[in-house]
């Protein structure tokens, strides 16, 4: 699929979907945003990407909802994006649900939706230079895109609640402190050290790697009993599978295995 203000490529095993608007910081009005989610639809389809990065083009990650845009309704309390707010919402769920894991490769400022996007992600890995922000208090809006069951998950609530109600933008260096992003690598080494990341990851068993993001994300809310269950079902099913043979044999043999997937 053609898409006007995303880039999505595949490369082997790894699929990569990036914000394509550097002359707007990447920020993202009612097309971008429709065309992420089918972009999401469209990796997620692709039985061949195990892993997903995304990232932005330019100085940006995201400077989130093009707001200038958004404001050119009939009057100035009229939003573009409100008719297909009740398909954003869909997102974080989107890529909850999506089997490959996702990477965010935050090359600059996370914002507002760019923010809540990042935070959707499985991994966050941050340039020096990034800064994260969520304004939303400051131009009347909420927090959206399930960023209020995410950001207090991976920081903690007082800290989410600091950062939400002041609005205040947060450093890569001050970001890795907290726990919002995984790490923080100088912007020239950005690029490669997702990629290495990513290539690490696809070398894993699709299956169990699936099964594995699911699991983790269940166990968030989820009983003890439940949890063990599953895991138990998971690692039935993978027994089972052709991966698991060949990773047992190539243990065995002292060489890396190649998965299939089956």
């Amino acid at each position: 699929m053609n898409y006007s203000t995303l880039l999505v490529e595949k490369i082997e095993n790894i699929g990569t979907i990036k914000f394509n608007r550097p002359d707007k910081l990447n920020a993202l009005n009612a097309l971008a945003f429709e065309e992420f989610i089918a972009a999401l639809h469209e990796v997620d389809r692709d039985n061949e990407i195990r892993v997903v990065i995304i990232t932005g083009a330019g100085r940006a990650f995201s400077a989130g909802l093009d707001l200038e845009e958004a404001t050119r309704g009939p009057s100035e309390s009229d939003l573009q994006v409100a008719p297909i707010q009740d398909s954003l919402s869909w997102i974080p769920q989107i890529m909850r649900n999506m089997r490959q894991p996702i990477i965010a490769s935050l090359n600059g400022a996370a914002a507002g939706g760019g923010f809540t996007v990042a935070l959707a992600c499985d991994i966050r890995i941050a340039s020096e230079e990034a800064r994260l922000v969520a304004p939303f208090l400051r131009v009347g809006l909420v927090p959206e895109l399930g960023s209020t069951y995410n950001l207090p998950r991976l920081i903690g609530i007082a800290k989410a609640c600091e950062l939400i109600f002041t609005g205040k933008a947060v450093t890569a260096k001050e970001a890795k402190e907290i726990g919002l992003v995984n790490e923080v690598v100088p912007k020239d080494e950005l690029a490669g050290f997702t990629w290495k990341m990513a290539t690490e990851i696809a070398q894993m068993a699709p299956m169990p790697l699936q099964l594995a993001k699911r699991a983790l994300y269940q166990g968030l809310d989820s009983q003890l009993a439940v949890q063990v269950q599953f895991e138990q079902l998971s690692q039935s099913t993978c027994f089972k599978s052709e991966d698991y043979r060949e990773g047992m044999k190539a243990f065995l043999e002292k060489r890396n295995p190649v998965f299939k997937g089956k």
